[in-house]
């Protein structure tokens, strides 16, 4: 069975967020040669694209949009490709700006310089969909059928604008279609996954995001897929593990894949009983699956097992995240000098691991050694520049230990610029504008990310912010609601005490 390729590569997949592009030495260079070439000539529409198409690949929307804007303006009419190249790039940005009316203004002006254009065509179907438009968009993909008989695309997007109208009867037989035009693509799945996700269906759509990671040879969007539905509804990803794990000849894999995902979505317990599980048998003993069972007895607050689990897995051979978790352990178990020690093991193995510098700079902060905590804060905001919580953690030292105050401002600053597209990013900024005497800007940044449905882990992040900010009531009440949602972290609940990150301020309200 497939499966069984992804048992040692889903050890060391232990998170699926993704920062922000940073900015590399050499995209750097070029940027600044772009810059060079337009100071001398402001005009060089050909220039102008081409930084503008980096800015995009740096998620500098607006940045590039600016270029875009001025290209277009220059590019004769007679540069056909190019000006259908710009239209084509400021459609996608005006997406990720979420300007839905731009992008569909570029897309129909695309659609004029080549009308049966298939690309374009669908790019505009998708972003009527975005528009709230589902009708016109039916009949745009509908269209593609006459450039491509059974293009999958038009398949699957007749089928969103079916679901978007309500009509799940079509939009299934569309699905049908879709799956038989490319039954064996993994990626066709994980489609049909979304859309039963689209129609909360979500029994069906873990069935389809198994199935795709069990055709794929790059398994990172359907488990993806899997750890983001396991977050909201672990039953549901549960039952088509469980069904698939009674219709296998070997269950290894299978029950490897349910511990990591159980413990990726915060389902401790089950992760601990599925791993558990999985190390009865003598060939699953390897130093991933002791990491993630050492995470799920942390997760349990259960230090001792988990200090056990991850003394196994070095044992076998663990490698640099395995040290990175034994120094977590060790620091919640109050020993830092190890944890420090466990950290340095963990560098000599991947130097630039930001994991591993971030777990010795909160162990030398537990030690009160400013300095050393100082300088690997210092080499992690080198190799990840965005990196908020170092930010932060810097911003502490300087601020409680070095009493270097204007250092942790220049920090609360940064953080505050940047842009946050998680909730733990928005605690970060939050509390960075508390810190910098912006208490009514945090308060608003935290309240805007409530807005919508927050989930367990949400409300989470949104009790370390009033814990860390005074208003214990309100923290004791996003706790209460985070457990009541699922959150089953009672590493974090009981003893994490990450500086500025933690809800130690209510924890005996919470006994």
């Amino acid at each position: 069975m497939k499966l069984m390729r992804s048992l040692c590569c889903l050890a060391i997949c232990a998170s699926f967020a993704c920062s922000a592009q940073q900015i590399n030495p050499i995209t750097k260079a070029m940027l600044n040669g772009y810059t060079e070439l337009l100071k001398e000539n402001p005009k060089d529409y050909q220039t102008l694209y081409e930084r503008a198409a980096q800015y995009y690949q740096l998620s500098r929307y607006e940045d590039a949009h600016s270029d875009l804007v001025k290209a277009l303006q220059y590019t004769p009419a007679k540069e056909k490709a190019l000006r259908e190249s710009e239209l084509s790039l400021m459609a996608d940005v005006a997406i990720e700006m979420k300007n839905y009316e731009l992008a569909l203004s570029s897309v129909n002006e695309l659609l004029t310089l080549s009308p049966d254009n298939y690309a374009y065509t669908y790019k505009k179907g998708n972003i009527l969909l975005y528009l709230d438009r589902p009708e016109e968009a039916y009949r745009v993909f509908s269209s593609m059928q006459t450039m491509k008989s059974r293009s999958q695309e038009a398949y699957f997007g007749m089928a969103k604008a079916c679901i978007m109208l309500k009509n799940f009867s079509e939009a299934e037989d569309l699905m049908k279609e879709a799956e038989n035009a490319d039954p064996t693509n993994y990626l066709t799945y994980c489609r049909l996954g979304d859309l039963y996700m689209d129609m909360d269906q979500p029994e069906n759509a873990a069935t389809n995001y198994l199935l795709g990671f069990t055709m794929a040879s790059d398994s990172q969007r359907p488990l993806e897929s899997l750890i983001s539905l396991a977050n909201s509804n672990y039953n549901a990803v549960a039952t088509a593990l469980d069904f698939a794990a009674d219709k296998a000849d070997n269950r290894i894999p299978i029950l490897f894949l349910k511990g990591n995902i159980a413990c990726e979505s915060g389902n401790f317990g089950q992760a601990d009983v599925a791993l558990t599980n999985l190390l009865q048998y003598p060939e699953a003993k390897i130093p991933g699956v002791y990491s993630r069972l050492a995470l799920a007895k942390l997760g349990e607050n259960d230090l001792a097992a988990a200090h056990q689990a991850i003394q196994n897995a070095l044992t076998l051979g663990g490698g640099a995240e395995e040290y990175v978790i034994s120094s977590t352990i060790n620091l919640a178990q109050g020993d830092a000098q190890k944890a420090i020690s466990d950290a340095d093991m963990a560098l000599a193995k991947d130097a630039n691991s930001v994991d591993a510098m971030m777990a010795k700079a909160q162990a030398a902060i537990a030690m009160k050694d400013a300095d050393t905590a100082l300088q690997t804060l210092n080499e992690a905001i080198m190799v990840a520049p965005d990196n908020q919580k170092a930010l932060l953690l810097r911003a502490y030292t300087n601020q409680e230990l070095a009493k270097n105050g204007k250092a942790a401002v220049g920090d609360y600053n940064r953080i505050i610029l940047e842009e946050a597209e998680d909730f733990p990013a928005y605690t970060y900024k939050a509390i960075a504008q508390a810190k910098a005497g912006k208490k009514l800007d945090a308060d608003a940044t935290v309240a805007k990310a409530l807005e919508g449905t927050p989930d367990k882990d949400d409300y989470y992040w949104a009790a370390v912010y009033y814990a860390q900010t005074g208003d214990l009531e309100k923290a004791q009440d996003m706790l209460g609601k985070a457990t009541y949602a699922g959150f089953q972290n009672q590493y974090a609940i009981k003893t994490d005490n990450t500086p500025w990150l933690n809800i130690a301020p209510i924890r005996h309200l919470t006994k």
